[in-house]
């Protein structure tokens, strides 16, 4: 039986390794996607920063892909589809809500840094904002997955 791997870990490594916020979260759960973190990465590599301009942060982006992926909306009129994946994000969006004050890259990239709010964070020792924002992202998708 494989073990779990422990996504916090991979994706806090990854950010470090230089992916952005968006890749890392993402990769982190390449175990389940059906992709490889070769080709999942170049897909991301605009969403970072929010979108390179402050705008939605990437760890929301990379767990839109996540969900995406995992709960797909794949036939046009399929709108029980449609639905489900929008319930999903706006349950991501709530929970991060929950922790921290805003799903903006500019409004929180600057605040101070949180790890409290993540209790991978706090294990990891994360002192800087999007560390504790990329871990906190894969502990509310692993939250989300493992209740489906």
């Amino acid at each position: 039986m494989c073990e779990k791997p422990d996504r916090t870990a991979l994706a806090n490594r990854y950010h470090d390794q230089g992916y952005s916020c968006a890749q890392a979260v993402a990769c982190a759960f390449c175990d389940i996607l059906p992709y490889v973190p070769e080709e999942l990465a170049p897909i991301l590599g605009c969403f970072g920063g929010g979108f390179r301009a402050g705008e939605i942060c990437g760890v929301v982006s990379g767990a839109a892909v996540v969900l995406g992926l995992r709960f797909p909306h794949r036939v046009p009129g399929d709108l029980a589809a449609k639905e489900r994946a929008a319930e999903k994000m706006k349950e991501f969006h709530r929970r991060f809500l929950e922790r921290f004050p805003s799903l903006r890259c500019a409004d929180i990239k600057e605040l101070p840094a949180a790890p409290e709010k993540s209790p991978a964070a706090a294990r990891l020792g994360l002192q800087k904002p999007c560390p504790v924002y990329i871990v906190a992202a894969v502990e509310i998708l692993e939250e989300m997955l493992a209740e489906n």
